[in-house]
């Protein structure tokens, strides 16, 4: 008795159905996978300003004095002014590079060598990330302080990301609240100077 064989291929149809199953499943998938990462990145963010915030509180409760990028710097100092600016260099929390009695770091152990000398990050530039301790998207984290709080309250210091957009969204009253709008993350260091 002869037997006929099918040959072991897809049909067309098969391999039309598959291709339109794959399709569907690739258009439902491709934005949840990108939403759970993007969560992951400013879970990170949060952890490393985190991190940063109690550092910066460990250097002022062992120093008297809060971290600042030069011996003179009066940028996170008791006369602290209402600005904001990068949050690089600080080679004070790796060493104790203006001499301050009380000093019992190193504070921090990320960071990048500049130098001869530990900072915590290197701004990008021309469109490449920074290095160091920079947020998940490469843009150093940014250091908002408050003379004297937000319309005349307590002064304070806040720590933002910019998320992945790469541009501050967030309102200096929400900065200065804690309170972060769109997709940046938010971190108080300190209302109490």
């Amino acid at each position: 008795m002869l037997k006929l064989q099918r040959n072991q291929g897809f049909t067309l149809m098969e391999l039309i159905v598959t291709i339109a199953i794959l399709t569907v499943l690739a258009g439902v998938l491709v934005p949840s996978v990108g939403n759970y990462l993007d969560k992951g990145k400013k879970a990170q963010a949060a952890a490393d300003m985190r991190e940063v915030a109690n550092t910066f509180n460990e250097y002022k409760l062992d120093t008297s004095n809060w971290p600042s990028n030069s011996k003179n710097a009066y940028t996170l100092a008791t006369n602290m002014k209402t600005s904001n600016f990068d949050l690089i260099n600080f080679p004070c929390l790796y060493k104790n590079t203006y001499k301050k009695p009380g000093w019992d770091g190193p504070y921090l152990n990320k960071g990048i060598m500049k130098g001869k000398s530990m900072t915590i990050a290197q701004k990008g530039t021309k469109g490449q990330p920074g290095t160091g301790l920079c947020d998940a998207w490469g843009n150093a984290y940014k250091v908002y302080t408050y003379a004297n709080g937000y319309k005349g309250t307590t002064g304070g210091i806040v720590l933002v990301s910019m998320g992945p957009n790469g541009k501050i969204d967030t309102s200096s009253a929400n900065i200065f609240n804690a309170k972060a709008a769109n997709d940046d993350v938010v971190q108080l260091v300190t209302y109490r100077l």
